[in-house]
């Protein structure tokens, strides 16, 4: 019988920051698309880090969101790259939720970064609901 191993918490890797934004863990509830939702990380426009992975087949898992009180700043662009390959992309806009799913497995390093998708109004943060990574889970969304 195989056991499902526990997520992995993104911040739990470990990770260095390479952008000028900031990104810190947070529990905040918040109202998206008029819905409660629980922040577990903020991430701030032009944010980027860095993370070992620690090998083996896995996926990672972002669900994340834009506070319905952000109406009028620009969506932001959360690019993920693997092993310096960028393998996703997702832009947030205010009021909206998200899922992103990318298969990380046997990858060394994974790097996020966050960007305005304009040059106006880029004072919102983008705020992550889920941010983990599930260990064992070679191909997200195929059993």
């Amino acid at each position: 019988v195989a056991q499902a191993q526990r997520p992995i918490f993104l911040l739990d890797l470990t990770c260095v920051n390479r952008g000028n934004g900031q990104y810190e863990k947070s529990s905040e509830d918040i109202s998206v698309g008029r819905e409660l939702y629980t922040s577990v990380l903020r991430v701030y426009p032009n944010a980027a880090f860095t993370c070992r992975l620690p090998g083996g087949s896995a996926s990672l898992r972002l669900e994340y969101g834009m506070s319905d009180t952000a109406v009028g700043y620009a969506p932001i662009t959360i690019t993920v790259y693997l092993d310096g390959n960028q393998v996703a992309s997702r832009t947030a806009s205010p009021g909206q939720v998200g899922t992103l799913l990318v298969d990380i497995s046997n990858g060394k390093s994974l790097a996020i970064e966050t960007a305005c998708a304009r040059a106006t109004n880029c004072n919102a943060t983008l705020r992550l609901f889920k941010a983990q990574l599930d260990l064992g889970a070679s191909s997200p969304g195929r059993r």
